[in-house]
């Protein structure tokens, strides 16, 4: 599975891609800024820079390498310098790409490279009570609950992972 999944940094050539995930309606209550939105808008929002500090979040495309085609994004946000921590999040639309593997794999790239490029200590998600695929893949990933929270209106299990 590892060589079936690697992720990248965003580049305007995954704009289109980006501005249909974003796009869809069914992922809209999970995001701060529901769409629908334009490419325009897409693209002001990552380029031209796509500094962490400036957006308080950072983003990168999961791909098949296979069929070298994009099957998801990930997120960084929040990240808390004094403790090191960030949040994490994954977002693979595509029913046919999920429990498969690709999001444990790139859940573990991710880490990775954030306690490499931020040396971060801890990493957090919040998921939906009742989406048990993502609360089963975090599981799997060796993230632990810890408490529920409110998050954009709505009570989230916040699960935490100690690098």
């Amino acid at each position: 599975m590892m060589d079936q999944v690697y992720i990248s940094e965003i580049t305007p050539k995954d704009l289109p891609y980006i501005h249909w995930v974003e796009n869809l309606k069914e992922y809209w209550h999970i995001n701060e800024h529901p769409g629908p939105f334009t490419l325009n808008e897409i693209s002001e929002c990552f380029f031209p820079s796509r500094s962490y500090h400036i957006h308080n979040q950072q983003r990168w495309i999961i791909w098949n390498s296979e069929i070298q085609s994009p099957i998801g994004i990930l997120d960084a946000f929040n990240f808390n310098e004094h403790d090191r921590s960030i949040g994490i999040g994954i977002l693979i639309p595509n029913k046919s790409d999920q429990q498969r593997g690709f999001g444990k794999e790139a859940i573990r790239l991710l880490i990775k490279k954030l306690t490499f490029d931020k040396h971060i200590k801890k990493v957090f998600v919040l998921v939906d009570k009742d989406n048990k695929p993502s609360l089963s893949l975090f599981e799997k990933s060796g993230f632990t609950f810890q408490r529920e929270e409110m998050c954009l209106n709505r009570m989230v299990n916040r699960y935490e992972k100690l690098l």
